[in-house]
């Protein structure tokens, strides 16, 4: 038997997309880091992120166009509640959080050297979606550790051992353990 679930908590039947942190730069050059979990791939070549108006990564983006999607395995879980905490744009949550930052080749924003994953994202346009702007980007080019990819070029999310979100705002996440496949 299932039980009705209220319209305002039907989002959280869909869950466990894996956490990614975005990295921009404020205007003083500060490498700003926010973790989020509301985003979709739209195409080969487009990634869009639920992205809070009011927030540094939000205002970043819009002033320089350009942003790095850093995707952590289970090894940094206590670094995203540093991502997620509200700190002055004054502040670097990367540094805080004693992680590293790689250049980019495309773009001014660096690379978190510690994630699995990084993709260097182009800003193209947006959509008003209540409190947040869901914030379009183009993939330039990107980078995965070598152990964590699939025989299709494609993360590996078992040997990544990437975090997703079952709880937000909490901080408790799921790591898979196994898949199926189908026929």
């Amino acid at each position: 038997m299932k039980a009705e679930v209220a319209k305002t908590k039907c989002t959280g039947l869909v869950v466990t997309r894996p956490v990614i942190v975005i990295t921009t730069l404020n205007e003083n050059g500060v490498v700003n880091g926010g973790a989020f979990g509301a985003y979709t791939n739209l195409s080969p070549s487009e990634i869009g992120i639920a992205i809070g108006k009011e927030s540094h990564t939000y205002k970043n983006i819009k002033r320089t166009g350009e942003f790095v999607i850093n995707v952590p395995g289970a090894d940094l879980v206590d670094s995203l509640s540093i991502f997620g905490s509200n700190l002055p744009s004054s502040a670097s949550e990367v540094e805080k959080a004693s992680l590293t930052t790689d250049l980019a080749k495309e773009i001014s924003p660096p690379l978190i050297k510690e994630c699995k994953a990084n993709i260097e994202c182009r800003y193209t346009k947006e959509f008003p979606i209540g409190y947040h702007n869901f914030v379009v980007g183009e993939v330039l080019l990107g980078y995965c550790e070598k152990s964590c990819l699939d025989e299709d070029g494609r993360l590996n999310v078992l040997k990544a051992g990437v975090l997703h979100g079952v709880k937000y705002p909490l901080p408790i996440y799921a790591l898979f353990g196994k898949y199926v496949e189908g026929k």
